[in-house]
């Protein structure tokens, strides 16, 4: 994909000029990985999809109470599925936790359908608040009275092939299912790029929380109702990303390799102009956070 996009970057001089193709895949991967690092740290949070497990007390300013429905402000977003939750007496140690089930909870939000389930390349749109059923927590002992733990999943499912797969195939062996069950996908693979609908994702190895709820996280298998159109080769990258998230992360990775390099690039400007890689390097910059500004957490 760094490769594809027209950033007019000599990626074949990476590490170093006449590298070896495996070193140039090293430090390219390097770069891909440092460049990941530098979007999450810019929008405050991991933009992939993840299980999160949060703790606040209340009534207070995160968590309020009105006509006997409390409502949680989560820490990231969008929030694409709410797993259980439980809840104490904040005074009680250990506390004794009791279960709210995730029929209990739902996500404030005005769209329409759950985020993922919608063609990929979507805005910066989704809740970042859990509202919680009425009797769970309230006002009649105080502010502060309850610690409240919610297990949820938040942003978007993105992953990649851990095995060829062929024409018609309606599983995918990948890395990471997080999230993917319901969503829709781009298969990123050139001119064999296609769209996947996720029916479910079963992990290799599913993680157990609140000793009672399985999560489907980390490496494993995604089932399509349909089987894909094209063969697809191990680490093509399967996702409901918004693309534009992709644009920016491309954006920093030319911008890294203008600071790698020995001497100083001249090359072809996305604005349509030529401009050094010290000044084209701060523009890119530039308009990567511009891309990204949509996608901080919003807390």
């Amino acid at each position: 994909m760094l490769h594809d996009a027209p950033t007019g970057m000599p990626w074949d001089d990476i590490p170093v000029p006449n590298a070896s193709l495996q070193a140039q895949l090293a430090e390219q991967t390097n770069v891909a990985w440092r460049v990941t690092g530098e979007v999450d740290a810019w929008c405050n949070q991991p933009l992939r999809a993840t299980l999160d497990i949060e703790e606040e007390i209340g009534p207070d300013y995160r968590i309020t109470v009105k006509n006997g429905l409390a409502s949680m402000w989560m820490s990231r977003w969008p929030v694409i599925s709410i797993l259980g939750g439980q809840v104490a007496y904040a005074a009680a140690l250990p506390p004794a936790w009791s279960p709210i089930p995730a029929t209990a909870m739902r996500t404030r939000t005005n769209i329409s359908s759950p985020y993922g389930t919608s063609v990929p390349g979507a805005d910066a749109a989704g809740p970042a608040q859990i509202d919680i059923g009425n009797g769970y927590v309230n006002w009649f002992q105080g502010r502060e009275a309850y610690r409240v733990q919610i297990a949820y999943l938040n942003g978007w499912p993105h992953t990649s092939l851990t095995a060829q797969c062929i024409a018609g195939a309606t599983t995918l062996n990948v890395d990471d299912v997080t999230g993917m069950a319901g969503a829709t996908c781009f298969v990123y693979d050139g001119a064999a790029t296609e769209t996947v609908q996720v029916q479910s994702a079963t992990a290799t190895n599913p993680v157990t929380i609140f000793d009672n709820i399985t999560v489907q996280t980390g490496p494993g298998t995604l089932t399509l109702p349909t089987g894909t159109s094209f063969s697809h080769n191990t680490s093509i990258v399967v996702s409901a990303m918004p693309q534009v998230i992709f644009w920016a992360t491309i954006l920093l990775a030319a911008a890294e390799v203008m600071t790698e390099g020995a001497t100083s690039y001249t090359v072809s400007s996305v604005r349509g102009s030529s401009a050094t890689s010290e000044h084209e390097q701060e523009g890119l910059r530039r308009m990567a956070r511009t891309l990204l500004k949509p996608y901080r957490r919003v807390i």
